[in-house]
């Protein structure tokens, strides 16, 4: 009798050690499945979070490309006449005349700066000359000898027998219609034997005559 109930007990200890290895083992999954859930959860949240971050990123990178190519804008100048290196230069847009000529080579020691606004802002393909002082030299002695030859054609008589129209409308107080009548008495009456024999012509009074004396001969 003794052994068959200690098998009984030994049989109901295995079968309640069973029940609760089962539990356990039910226990464990459910814990097991929740903590997959949550890592599940907690990836896809990351991975979320990295690409917002990822395009968030590309757009400041982006944008910053953006403003540096709007930064770095230029324009291109021809700097030519008295500079050590004659070209065309590329320099940021906003750039002034004398940042074009320090990427020149600077100025020779001919130029002449007087007419030049070094401050200038410069333009996309613009045309920078700077002159020399020797051209300059010899524009205003031209201008000053021409300035005498005009001097000296106007200071100089005007032969009334041998002036035509035009020529003879330089002498004040003759217009059109008197030269006119000077060059039909002329061939009228032949040359004029001495400029005073003028105020035969008709217009041509004492007055008129005094004013054109001293610009007329024959």
């Amino acid at each position: 009798g003794r052994p068959n109930m200690i098998t009984i007990k030994k049989v109901g200890h295995i079968i309640s050690h069973a029940r609760f290895s089962r539990t356990m083992l039910m226990a464990a999954a459910v814990i097991l499945m929740m903590i997959t859930a949550a890592v599940f959860v907690y990836a896809n949240g990351n991975k979320q979070n990295i690409t917002i971050s990822s395009s968030a990123e590309r757009s400041d990178r982006t944008d910053s490309v953006s403003s540096e190519n709007q930064t770095e804008q230029s324009v291109f100048v021809d700097a030519g006449g008295c500079v050590r290196k004659p070209g065309v230069y590329e320099v940021p847009d906003g750039s002034r005349v004398f940042e074009v000529i320090e990427k020149a080579g600077g100025l020779t020691e001919d130029a002449d700066t007087s007419g030049i606004n070094q401050a200038e802002v410069v333009t996309d393909g613009m045309k920078l000359t700077i002159p020399s002082i020797s051209e300059k030299k010899e524009n205003t002695g031209s201008n000053e000898a021409d300035a005498t030859d005009t001097s000296s054609a106007g200071n100089s008589l005007i032969n009334i027998n041998t002036a035509d129209s035009q020529t003879l409308q330089q002498i004040p107080g003759i217009g059109p219609v008197t030269a006119d009548k000077i060059i039909s008495y002329r061939e009228t009456n032949g040359p004029f034997g001495s400029i005073e024999e003028l105020t035969s012509v008709s217009g041509i009074g004492e007055k008129t005559f005094q004013k054109m004396k001293d610009r007329i001969t024959c």
